[in-house]
């Protein structure tokens, strides 16, 4: 008898995130007795997913499921989500780990000074007339994204060290000093 959080959603398929989506966080935990999840949003003063929205999931394995979510402020900088359909705390639990995942044509055009960590992976990142290399890998490390270049160096993505990006040129302009090698 099938039974658990997969019986409950679309299957969509295998092979994980598909080159036109974006993963924009995944489930980190359960809220309550009912279903909730606590969600690691990428973005969480997004409000995508406020209103619902049709999104993937994609389990560990790389098996992908198409579900409805909902999200709402916890306390504190806490995502609060909502699947259609689970409704209980021991389907939700099974849950944790997943990747969310939208196409990218349903998400916003980011704002000046905004932009989306997938869009960085090949960019070139110089300081003046210094090219330090291109970034290969972000890596998410908690409050500060880490761009990883081809040259072995990092880059923290923070406001002190990122001048500018040029999405259209797809140059990062970073602070003297802010490029660290290993």
């Amino acid at each position: 008898m099938p039974s658990g959080w997969k019986s409950k959603l679309v299957r969509a398929g295998h092979g994980g995130l598909h080159p036109d989506e974006l993963e924009i966080g995944s489930v980190s935990g359960v809220f309550g007795v009912r279903g909730e999840l606590r969600l690691h949003l990428h973005n969480r003063d997004s409000q995508i997913l406020e209103e619902g929205q049709d999104v993937v999931l994609i389990d560990p394995s790389g098996e992908r499921f198409t579900a409805r979510l909902r999200s709402r402020s916890g306390a504190g900088r806490r995502v609060i989500g909502r699947i259609e359909g689970i409704d209980r705390r021991e389907l939700a639990e099974q849950l944790v780990g997943v990747a969310i995942a939208l196409p990218q044509a349903e998400l916003p055009e980011p704002v000046d000074g905004e932009y989306y960590l997938d869009e960085v992976i090949g960019m070139g990142v110089r300081s003046g007339d210094r090219v330090h290399g291109r970034v290969i890998a972000v890596h998410t490390t908690g409050p500060v994204d880490v761009f990883e270049l081809d040259t072995g160096a990092y880059l923290p993505s923070t406001a002190e060290n990122i001048l500018s990006i040029d999405r259209s040129r797809r140059i990062i302009e970073v602070a003297e000093g802010a490029v660290h090698a290993l």
